[in-house]
């Protein structure tokens, strides 16, 4: 007898009794539809980190601080330290944050003989004013700086590549035309306050207009010689040259010789770590996101393999005489198992197929109410994601737990002696 009629025969067994059958089914139902929603949600948030919020991009850059021990104590719960007539909190829980700060030759001192790095950029701190296009309305500026090797997705345009270049927000750039792909090359004018409170008025080229994130992005980026010649114009003297953050640019995106730079920086008091790093964090959070969640999947499926032994057992002993009858005209004790493992893995299968279908159904039903309702704040957020691994992933699990929760069934179906199974009422 071939694998296909194995088949045939068991999927005709396994409705000889379709009640029982469908209410085991839907047992295996409710696990895999829990089972496909959460990995939908799962390859969503992923998705969306990938494409919106993790907006820029630089394998060959390094973000760099001094690496502080924050002094012990207890922690601060719910009640407050009282108050003794001190300016400053108990020393346990006072944190200085002008420890924290760096200098430019504290930075070269500690890369010296690094033939790896291509650029040392401090992470200027800046502020802007107001920013306006051919003199029009003005708006509120948020200003920052692209670091050099730090690439930035655009809508339109494309990223900084030069000095006095700009990359607008979404939200900027549709205030000034609905059509972005004309305002790229056009000249705006921003304004931001010196150190002695004084304006000062700086024109700009729009390169690129930038991608919306998980947030509305209200920040227009500058070069990074462009913030600092505003950091110069803005920053007291008694402050200047000392930061909190750098960015070191590598010749090459090797990596190994990015950890060894990384490394080379941790035996000298600094914390480092590149974008990849950064994005393996969210990686790792989501992925226990999935395994929570698919535990409580795998829970239900557990608990609806108890139904498959029992509706295989059941079977066993409402064909105990069918099968003495098919042993004694000569099939094997092999194929009676094969039979009855099928039935489990049938089960699971129609019981996933189900599942996974409803799951699609139901999920991207959501989407379209999400991005209905949701536009504004979530613009390109895809809540549900179902990729076709994902979807062979969930069909491969729940046969394989049906098909574990059947063997024991389909052994005791095998061992059954012809003669006293011919002979049973």
């Amino acid at each position: 007898m071939k694998i296909f009629d194995l088949l045939k025969l068991a999927n005709r067994n396994l409705f000889r009794n379709k009640l029982r059958t469908l209410l085991t089914v839907a047992a295996i139902f409710v696990g895999s539809f829990t089972l496909t929603m959460t990995n939908g949600i799962g390859d969503g948030l992923r998705s969306y980190v990938d494409s919106q919020v993790k907006n820029i991009e630089g394998d060959t850059v390094i973000f760099v601080r001094r690496k502080i021990e924050i002094p012990d104590g207890p922690p601060p719960g719910d009640t407050p330290p009282e108050y003794s007539g001190e300016t400053e909190l108990p020393t346990a829980r006072r944190f200085d944050r002008t420890a924290m700060l760096i200098t430019l030759p504290e930075m070269e001192d500690a890369l010296n003989g690094t033939p790896e790095v291509k650029t040392v950029t401090p992470r200027y701190e800046i502020g802007g004013e107001y920013i306006t296009l051919d003199g029009q309305k003005k708006y509120w500026l948020n200003l920052g700086m692209i670091s050099q090797g730090i690439s930035q997705k655009t809508e339109a345009g494309d990223t900084i590549s030069g000095n006095d270049q700009i990359v607008i927000p979404l939200g900027l750039a549709r205030a000034f035309d609905s059509d972005l792909d004309n305002l790229i090359g056009k000249s705006v004018t921003i304004g931001y306050k010196a150190a002695d409170k004084s304006m000062i008025e700086r024109p700009l080229k729009i390169v690129g207009v930038a991608t919306k994130g998980f947030q509305d992005n209200t920040t227009s980026f500058v070069d990074a010689d462009t913030a600092a010649a505003i950091y110069g114009d803005q920053i007291s003297p008694d402050s200047a040259g000392k930061f909190f953050n750098f960015s070191v640019q590598l010749s090459s995106a090797d990596q190994a010789k990015i950890d060894a730079v990384k490394n080379k920086l941790v035996e000298k008091g600094f914390s480092a770590e590149t974008m990849a790093d950064q994005q393996k964090r969210t990686d790792d959070a989501i992925g226990i996101f999935k395994i929570v969640m698919g535990l409580v999947a795998f829970i239900a499926l557990l608990a609806a393999s108890f139904g498959i032994i029992n509706t295989l057992v059941i079977a066993v002993i409402e064909r105990t005489k069918e099968i003495g009858l098919q042993k004694a005209l000569g099939m094997g004790r092999g194929k009676i198992f094969a039979i009855f493992s099928l039935e489990s893995v049938l089960i699971g299968f129609w019981g996933a197929v189900l599942g996974i279908v409803a799951a699609i159904i139901v999920g991207l039903t959501a989407n379209q109410i999400l991005i209905r309702t949701y536009r504004d704040s979530f613009e390109g957020y895809t809540l549900f994601v179902f990729t076709l691994p994902s979807i062979l992933l969930v069909t491969l699990l729940v046969c394989t737990i049906a098909f574990a929760a059947g063997v024991l069934p389909a052994i005791r179906a095998s061992r059954l002696n012809p003669i006293e199974s011919l002979r049973y009422e």
